[in-house]
């Protein structure tokens, strides 16, 4: 006999970078569109719940280390991938001062099954769970291939990951592979139907003209001027650049010394990012994991100009490998890339088609309502 109260998945997730709230609205969204799953997902911000001051502080000491100082940043990534102890550290202090709050938060929600998809909090999420609930926890993994190792630290009882080639990594990091499932990363179901073109009127964009959406919230305003004169005399083609929530960089851009060729659009932060991605032929943006698993669902071939070191190198790594696109930081090499990419879509395109997985978020759920099934 069918439940009639749906389960609750409640996602662990953090506002910390882009990918972690995306994956989880992803698959919220796709719950709601699939009521036959009998699933009501909820998402919290776990790292403004445990620290909301340590969590305003790092993410500001990460905005500035990954645009200005990636050095630094790779520093910091790299020393606490080789020692837990950090980590260990700030959740060990944090734990007896929010475990009476956090478990409240959780229970009420009266979760059927807990996702940790930040893992900078996951020695508090795990502990609590397994202490005061008895539901599984499960770790939902942003990265592709270079898998930190805060990321099975406590060890979860399964792991969702993109795919095969970071499923052997996590693997290598002492994780069974009964433990691992790759079922594609998690985007919105908007990738899963048609273009709307309404784009192409809205933005006074030619239909005979080709988009090449630029994602430049993370660039500095310098670089993003000279790439824009570098792809300036592309012919045929408009470009979209996007400046996101960046206000300084969208006022730089914006400034009357500074004149946007005419085939350029500039545009701040959209709600229409999927549709700007499912229109264009190409896009050139940082190597971000979610960015550049929506670029692989809507089989849009990519131009990586920027890899944060440490967590997006394996993002990076994976288009290369399998010959989604280019990664070239100097704008006239991008120039170069985006001719050549353009004269030969038609190979992109038919390498993308075979990674693509447009439904992930869909066939997640579906693995996760079988898999409560067969508990209950």
């Amino acid at each position: 006999m069918k439940k009639h109260t749906p389960d609750t998945i409640l996602i662990l997730s953090s506002n910390f970078g882009q990918g972690h709230m995306a994956t989880a609205r992803a698959l919220k969204s796709a719950a709601e569109s699939h009521p036959e799953l009998n699933f009501k997902i909820e998402v919290v911000d776990f790292s403004d719940e445990v620290s909301s001051i340590f969590n305003t502080a790092s993410k500001r000491i990460y905005e500035i280390n990954a645009k200005h100082t990636p050095l630094i940043h790779k520093w910091i990534y790299t020393s606490t991938d080789k020692s837990h102890l950090p980590i260990r550290l700030i959740n060990a202090l944090n734990y007896p001062i929010r475990r009476k709050a956090l478990v409240n938060l959780i229970a009420d929600h009266d979760p059927a099954l807990v996702i940790s998809n930040y893992p900078i909090w996951q020695y508090i999420a795990y502990s609590i769970t397994k202490e005061y609930f008895d539901v599984e926890f499960a770790t939902l993994i942003t990265d592709s291939i270079s898998v930190h190792t805060a990321w099975t630290q406590p060890d979860s009882d399964f792991y969702l990951v993109a795919n095969e080639p970071t499923a052997a990594s996590l693997h290598k990091l002492g994780v069974a592979n009964k433990k691992i499932f790759p079922l594609g990363y998690p985007v919105h179901e908007a990738f899963t139907r048609p273009a709307d073109t309404s784009i192409f009127k809205e933005l006074d964009i030619k239909k005979s003209d080709q988009i090449i959406t630029i994602s430049a919230s993370s660039l500095r305003a310098g670089y993003v001027k000279r790439l824009v004169r570098a792809l300036a005399p592309i012919r045929d083609v408009t470009f979209v650049l996007v400046t996101g929530r960046d206000e300084d960089l969208h006022d730089a851009l914006s400034d009357d010394a500074f004149i946007l060729p005419e085939n350029f659009r500039l545009i701040g932060w959209t709600d229409k990012l999927y549709e700007l991605i499912k229109n264009s032929a190409l896009v050139i943006t940082k190597a971000g994991g979610s960015t550049v698993m929506e670029c692989i669902a809507a089989k849009k071939p990519m131009i990586i100009n920027k890899v944060i070191p440490g967590q997006e190198e394996g993002n990076a790594e994976l288009v290369e490998r399998f010959k989604l696109g280019v990664v070239a930081d100097k704008p006239r090499d991008i120039a170069s890339a985006a001719i050549s990419i353009l004269t030969d879509a038609n190979k992109y395109v038919s390498r993308l088609e075979k990674v693509a997985r447009p439904d992930a978020s869909l066939h997640i759920l579906r693995y996760l309502r079988g898999r409560l099934d067969s508990h209950q």
